[in-house]
């Protein structure tokens, strides 16, 4: 599930169609190093759909608080009101839109994107949950770029 750009996958995800492991820590791994590589080579390849759908990734392990990668288990932590399928999915929607917001520096262009193209539903709760997190996130990385 590592091959490719990954936004069709993460498109089918929040659309309702079951992709196995496409939201799993190796895929992350995989996907991370792989792009790291070929950007780094230079490589005629883009780093925007590999952000997109590490975004999501990583948003889908925030959501359940648990990995079988490591066989790390926190059924005992705050997570648990998030383990079920729509919570799980908004996030994944929230790590998309955070994902573009970090490809393109343009938070508001997450949302959008997220919203027209990710989801088939879509909740004003979710609107405003993208749109802080992206405003979040490009708030980190304006401030890791000046001050490193």
């Amino acid at each position: 599930m590592a091959a490719g750009s990954g936004i069709p996958e993460v498109k089918c995800f929040l659309n309702g169609i079951d992709l196995p492991r496409v939201v799993r820590v190796k895929t992350l791994l995989c996907k991370v190093l792989g792009v790291s590589f070929s950007v780094a080579s230079g490589l005629p390849c883009g780093k925007e759909g590999p952000m997109v759908h590490s975004g999501a990734v990583v948003a889908s392990g925030i959501s359940q608080g648990r990995t079988k990668f490591w066989g790390v288990d926190t059924s005992f932590s705050k997570f648990s009101d998030f383990r079920n399928d729509r919570e799980k999915r908004d996030f994944v929607a929230c790590g998309a839109a955070a994902g573009v917001c970090s490809a393109f520096g343009a938070p508001i262009g997450g949302v959008l994107f997220s919203l027209e193209e990710g989801a088939s539903y879509w909740s004003t709760k979710l609107t405003w949950r993208a749109f802080f997190l992206c405003h979040d996130h490009l708030g980190h990385f304006i401030y890791f770029e000046k001050f490193g």
